[in-house]
């Protein structure tokens, strides 16, 4: 159930860390994993390779790291955001969804080099590529799992 919750945030902040232009309309709707993913598409030919997802983890963490201590945890959120939302809000979710050793933070490694699952699941012939037809089917997958 965690994963539910985190995939959709750390993939929301992703696409915020790593669209180099504006995404095509309606492919940035908030909590839309599929869309999300395909915003790490750095060149832009419609595939999203591991190592495009790779880097905008990358971006990601170097932003949301707004300390520069290594870590992603509490002192970095927003103090406007952190003062509104109880217990850190969004930031303190994904803390708590990618901290593998509990310290109440995430380092580096836990968050760029840890596990990519919607990207694996994404890539359904393991090739290491997301393509458009993977996509769609990611969509199909991910609204079946909405539905009642």
């Amino acid at each position: 159930m965690r994963s539910l919750i985190v995939y959709p945030l750390l993939l929301t902040l992703t696409a915020c860390a790593s669209a180099p232009t504006p995404a095509p309309a309606g492919a940035a709707r908030r909590g839309d994993p599929a869309a999300l993913l395909a915003n790490a598409d750095a060149d832009r030919d419609g595939r999203v390779t591991l190592a495009e997802f790779h880097d905008a983890r990358v971006r990601l963490f170097d932003r949301l790291d707004r300390n520069g201590d290594g870590f992603v945890s509490g002192e970095d959120a927003p103090r406007r955001r952190a003062r509104r939302a109880p217990g850190g809000g969004r930031l303190a979710e994904l803390t708590a969804g990618l901290d593998r050793n509990g310290d109440g933070r995430v380092a580096r490694a836990e968050f760029v080099d840890g596990p990519s699952r919607l990207f694996d699941r994404a890539d359904a012939n393991g090739d290491k590529v997301v393509d458009a037809a993977e996509l769609n089917s990611l969509r199909a997958a991910l609204a079946a799992m909405r539905r009642p």
